[in-house]
């Protein structure tokens, strides 16, 4: 007799029954997102772009343990030390992807083409183009991104008890990178602004309000106690690049408020931090932002029951978004704040789609025009669209600017090494010292310009700090580089001086036992 066929699944069979049919039920977000992914980044994935962190990274994620980021050492049997483009890159897109499909979940999106541009909105966003630049930490910066909207997704759920594992997710997620908690806490904004949309009563949401609060605080209380402990227990101390830019305190939180705004208003207006990437972009944003605001007019207009508590909130929660979105600003030093560390931002588009969706004819009384509040809805989604367009050129202008530093620096140092191995004085012990600033071509200022502000994106050079193992990585030579000490002394001698600035003869000499190259006067 053939008992096959009543027999329990095994548990990998049940796993694998339980992931296809949950991937069949948001085949389009996760679609979308691949396919948006592969046209922003396939460039990268398929070549081997660098920085300076980038350079020295190749076998390691840089600092772990006593950068805070205990998680990110953690995950070495996960994700290996190699950075490997291809399949660091593909695995980041699949972690985001997940993340985009439990964003549509938590706000219960049901228009198909705003998730698709919500998809595009984070897949595409600055924060995520600088990343890939870093190829080294991206999938386990993915996954960090992940747990940080896993964790609002517990804490959404009716069950409490699901808050605990909504706290491991988010404690995980600060182990790995601290500035995601940005997502979760704007997340959380956008939760309460969504239910006041649609017609919860207040008191349940301020009580929410108050009760995600306390998941924030207490996520960090416990990041920062796990910490603490994980230093004990490695006997180690936080390096100075952690120690120096951390700085929350009572003293500088007004501080951290103000700064907090302020950067979020130069996004717009100064471009800050490039998040914004161009001038056009820029213009995108502002009709976004005047349709969605024409939206919610309309969508206070129909209200039959007016709520001046309900208005009064809404508006609260919106002016409280941009101090979530840029709470890296309350802990950390000004100078620290880069464009990966402001992936909060991204709910600027959350809030558009939000708005967009919760406002279309369904939710009103009829009392506004409705071939109005549809014109509004699309100018919303068709500038979404183009937003997400603009991000794709940005994404592979950048990586060709990478690619052309690249070919640069190389080109660069198997010219110099040939010259330095027809000098005389090139003997075994041999150290080079490279002195000076190196002037990229006007082209990349003319054509490149807004992806100076990206992080990582405009950071390498025949100057770059890890020349040494640039030489030894991808030129196949050991020639030790002297240290800063010892340029500051050499800087300071007259044989330094009279040198030409290279590739000009006299611009490579002999000073003080090291061969010496001059890149500016």
């Amino acid at each position: 007799m053939d008992t096959t066929t009543s027999r329990p699944p095994l548990l990998f069979e049940a796993a694998a029954q339980w992931l296809v049919s949950k991937t069949k039920e948001n085949r389009l977000p996760l679609l979308s997102s691949l396919a948006l992914g592969l046209l922003g980044y396939t460039f990268a994935f398929t070549n081997k772009f660098l920085n300076h962190d980038e350079v020295t990274s190749l076998f390691s994620k840089g600092a772990t343990v006593d950068s805070g980021r205990w998680g990110l050492g953690a995950l070495d049997s996960i994700f290996p030390n190699y950075s490997m483009p291809w399949i660091y890159g593909i695995l980041t897109i699949a972690l985001m992807a997940v993340a985009c499909t439990v964003m549509i979940h938590v706000f219960d999106l049901r228009s198909k083409p705003l998730q698709v541009l919500l998809c595009g909105s984070v897949i595409l966003f600055p924060s995520l183009i600088g990343t890939f630049a870093f190829m080294f930490t991206s999938s386990s910066y993915g996954l960090s991104f992940l747990l940080s909207v896993l964790a609002v997704w517990f804490v959404c759920q009716k069950d409490r008890k699901l808050w605990l594992p909504g706290l491991a997710c988010m404690i995980l997620s600060l182990s790995i990178y601290q500035s995601y908690i940005a997502i979760s806490a704007s997340m959380l904004v956008l939760v309460l602004i969504r239910q006041l949309l649609h017609g919860e009563a207040l008191a349940p949401v301020i009580k929410r309000g108050f009760l995600y609060v306390g998941f924030l605080v207490v996520s960090l209380g416990l990041y920062y106690a796990a910490t603490q402990l994980v230093l004990i227990l490695k006997d180690a101390e936080f390096n100075d690049y952690a120690s120096d830019r951390v700085i929350f305190s009572l003293a500088t939180l007004l501080d951290g408020v103000r700064l907090a705004y302020t950067h979020f208003f130069q996004t717009f207006t100064q471009l800050r931090h490039r998040l914004i990437p161009t001038e056009f972009s820029r213009t995108v944003h502002y009709i976004c932002l005047a349709g969605a605001a024409l939206l919610l007019v309309l969508w206070a207009l129909a209200q039959e029951k007016k709520e001046p508590g309900r208005f009064l909130l809404l508006a609260a929660l919106i002016a409280v978004l941009p101090l979530a979105v840029n709470c890296m600003f309350l802990f950390t030093a000004e100078d620290a704040i880069h464009t990966l560390v402001l992936y909060g931002f991204v709910a600027v588009y959350l809030l558009l789609i939000i708005v967009a969706e919760a406002c279309i004819p369904l939710y009103f009384s009829g009392k506004a025009p409705e071939w109005l509040r549809r014109v509004l809805a699309d100018v919303v989604a068709f500038g979404l669209a183009v937003i997400v367009m603009v991000n794709i050129y940005v994404a592979n202008t950048s990586y060709l600017a990478l690619h052309l530093q690249y070919e640069t620096t190389y080109a660069f140092y198997t010219s110099l090494l040939a010259d330095i191995k027809m000098m005389p004085e090139f003997t075994e012990g041999t150290k080079l010292a490279v002195i000076g600033t190196w002037q990229y071509p006007e082209y990349y200022d003319d054509h490149f310009e807004y992806t100076r502000s990206l992080t990582g994106l405009y950071s390498f050079g025949p100057d770059l700090y890890s020349k040494e193992k640039f030489l030894e990585y991808y030129l196949g030579i050991d020639l030790p580089v002297v240290s800063q000490s010892t340029v500051d002394k050499i800087k300071e001698t007259p044989e330094f001086a009279e040198m030409a600035v290279y590739p000009y003869y006299g611009s490579l000499k002999l000073i003080d036992n090291v061969l010496v190259v001059k890149l500016s006067q």
